[in-house]
């Protein structure tokens, strides 16, 4: 049974709490720079020492074959066993000149706390450690058996944590997962996660000529591969009701029922809101549903850059030899990442003139996830929320891709028992500004999470 002691703790060190994690954000373990290699070691090396200081039984730093992970267990009593993921690596922080301060260097200023990766995920990662702390220092002991994965490639999308999932997955069995890696609507808001979308991210290319020509002597003889790409991408999406062309797209697409709906239908998003957050002058997306279903439960096409012939000042009359686009996909249940791409080469393909050769690259992929929220572990999440931070939880799916949650619930659920709950319980905001310059954390959220935390293992204990 939980006492008062531990919240106690927790904010009697509210000042310590912030000073370590503050010595974890100055490390630059940024994972997909080589000249950072060091950097992630050194993160890593820094959670191992925290976790050894608090008497975690084991702890050890794993070596995969591009940067490390790090392993902590303490398995005091007859329990629930709960594992807990985070991640120790950060995104670059180009462009550099749009920090206010140092990305290195954390600052508060007024209640937000600004540095590269204070939201995503070292702040939310460390709540949960302080969290543990906090009842280690208080009663001597964890009300839960806790598993602990810090990674160190999330944002390089995970290339060696799978193979260890799956090589240590008898080590890492639990009765739930608990990772908090996402974020509240606002400050009075908090969400609970059921969900989050898969993704297919393609290159695509269409190589012509040769070489680069001069558009004078040969324009009107050979297809432009600027203008059959921008064809190709025009017939991937209606540009009135925003639905993706190709067939067979939304074959495998689950609807929502009416109670989804309804719950979706309860969160504070609306248009007015989304106005807010992006800036632009009007809000565009999928005829039929509402902003928040189009950004969490529908499936979307994007395009994220084009290249190739001559951007730079002034003018260049050529003709390229090839064109490139990145396009991706956000995905729902029942979508599959590779089905999808099998529909989208033989679409291109079909409409894709001779003159040209086309070319399409998967660089990415990831499954979409549901979460039966009604389980014991995510209720108890709920009601840590409604603890820790005094409000209602929303119930939302992410919009966004989390591929370890997929991975997780295949490598570690029980053959002929339900699926492993993953509990996602964020505590970032939408202007955190995660992957941006000025990344920040509201450090109300931050004590307010490490007492959520608090509150989650013991009431995870009981079920």
């Amino acid at each position: 049974m939980m006492t008062a002691k531990p919240l106690e703790y927790a904010r009697a060190n509210r000042e310590a709490h912030l000073e370590s994690l503050c010595d974890w954000l100055r490390i630059p373990s940024i994972s997909t720079l080589p000249e950072h290699v060091q950097d992630v070691r050194r993160a890593a090396e820094w959670s191992v020492n925290i976790l050894k200081a608090m008497d975690f039984g084991v702890v050890t730093l794993e070596e995969t074959p591009r940067h490390p992970l790090v392993y902590a267990q303490r398995l005091d009593r007859e329990a629930p066993t709960l594992l807990i993921y985070g991640h120790l690596d950060v995104q670059p922080v180009d462009p550099l000149e749009e920090w206010q301060h140092p990305p290195f260097v954390p600052r508060v200023d007024g209640e937000n706390l600004y540095a590269r990766g204070a939201s995503d995920d070292k702040g939310q990662a460390y709540a949960i450690l302080a969290a543990l702390e906090s009842i280690l220092r208080s009663e001597g002991e964890l009300p839960v058996n806790v598993k602990i994965i810090l990674e160190g490639e999330e944002e390089i999308s995970s290339p060696n944590l799978f193979p260890y999932l799956r090589e240590h997955a008898e080590t890492l069995s639990a009765d739930a997962v608990l990772i908090a890696d996402s974020a509240m609507l606002d400050p009075a808001h908090p969400v609970i996660m059921y969900g989050v979308r898969g993704s297919l991210y393609v290159e695509i290319e269409v190589q012509g000529p040769q070489r680069d020509l001069h558009s004078g002597t040969f324009g009107g003889s050979v297809d432009n591969p600027f203008n059959v790409l921008s064809r190709l991408l025009a017939s991937l999406q209606d540009g009135e009701t925003r639905r993706v062309l190709i067939p067979g797209f939304y074959d495998q697409v689950q609807e929502i029922d009416e109670q989804e709906r309804a719950l979706i239908a309860r969160s504070p998003i609306n248009d007015q809101v989304g106005l807010h957050l992006t800036g632009a002058p009007a809000l565009a997306g999928e005829q039929g549903y509402s902003l928040a279903e189009r950004i969490s439960v529908r499936p979307t096409l994007e395009v994220h850059g084009i290249a190739g012939g001559f951007t730079a000042e002034g003018k260049k009359t050529v003709i390229p030899s090839k064109a490139t686009a990145k396009v991706s996909m956000r995905l729902v249940p029942d979508q599959s990442p590779d089905e999808v791409l099998a529909l989208l080469e033989t679409y291109l393909k079909s409409i894709c003139p001779q003159t040209v050769r086309l070319d399409i690259r998967m660089l990415g992929k990831a499954y979409p996830v549901k979460i039966n929220f009604s389980t014991p572990a995510v209720q108890a999440g709920a009601e840590a929320f409604r603890r820790g931070f005094g409000a209602e939880p929303v119930y939302l799916r992410g919009g966004g891709t989390l591929p370890i949650v997929h991975e997780m619930i295949q490598v570690l659920s029980q053959p002929g028992e339900q699926e492993i709950p993953v509990v996602m319980m964020g505590f970032g905001l939408p202007d955190d500004n995660t992957h941006a310059p000025n990344e920040k954390l509201y450090l109300p959220n931050f004590y307010q999470g490490i007492e959520t935390i608090i509150h989650y293992l013991y009431l995870f204990a009981e079920i």
